[in-house]
């Protein structure tokens, strides 16, 4: 990394969405002795941040159209090994948050809560510490503590793809993610998704993803 000259704090912010991006890097440029700069595709992200190598925290989306956010993350710790990696990310799925949790990560903020919190969030990333939501936590509790929905296996068969989904599920993907493995919309996924959620009962993502273990394992 290249030495700083001056006390700005640089942030390099990624989300896919423009007008997020936009609402991040406003907001965070506003603070003192601040810059944010925002990217919406993974490579003129980390050209800036290989070549230039001037950031001090880097603010990630989980769900990226040309890149797995997971894998981002480890290919940043390698080669930048001191930036600090915050994660800002609507999904609150318990079997995402404890892989985040194994990452060499600063924190993790949900975008279901006021903007407030990454504010929060990137003061107490600069002053040394780090910041998990209430919500990563309380997710990663129940992770820990949660046992099989299931009892036994649910009297009915599945269709081929209907199995294909369900074991990419078990796995922890998204649904971008099944999209892409199987060549199929989104929206066909979040269709197979729901008809899953029926067949066994479940009303949370949480709840399938346990049913597709008990299910798969069996």
């Amino acid at each position: 990394m290249m030495p700083q000259t001056d006390n700005v704090y640089r942030i390099l912010a990624l989300d896919d969405h423009p007008v997020v991006l936009e609402g991040i890097t406003h907001l965070l440029s506003s603070l003192t002795d601040t810059s944010c700069q925002g990217f919406t595709d993974i490579g003129t992200l980390t050209d800036t941040l290989y070549k230039k190598g001037e950031c001090h925290l880097l603010i990630l989306d989980l769900e990226l159209p040309d890149s797995d956010g997971f894998q981002v993350i480890k290919d940043v710790r390698k080669r930048c090994g001191d930036v600090s990696i915050l994660i800002y990310t609507m999904h609150e799925e318990p079997w995402l948050l404890a892989k985040l949790a194994r990452l060499d990560i600063q924190g993790v903020v949900s975008k279901n809560h006021p903007t407030a919190d990454l504010v929060e969030a990137v003061n107490a990333i600069r002053e040394g510490d780090t910041y998990f939501c209430e919500a990563f936590l309380e997710q990663l509790k129940q992770v820990q503590t949660k046992k099989d929905v299931l009892k036994s296996s649910p009297p009915f068969k599945l269709s081929e793809r209907e199995r294909e989904v369900l074991v990419l599920i078990k796995e922890g993907l998204m649904t971008s993610q099944i999209a892409e493995k199987l060549f199929l919309s989104e929206n066909t996924i979040g269709t197979y998704r729901h008809r899953l959620m029926k067949k066994f009962g479940t009303h949370s993502a949480t709840e399938l993803v346990a049913a597709a273990r008990k299910f798969l394992e069996d």
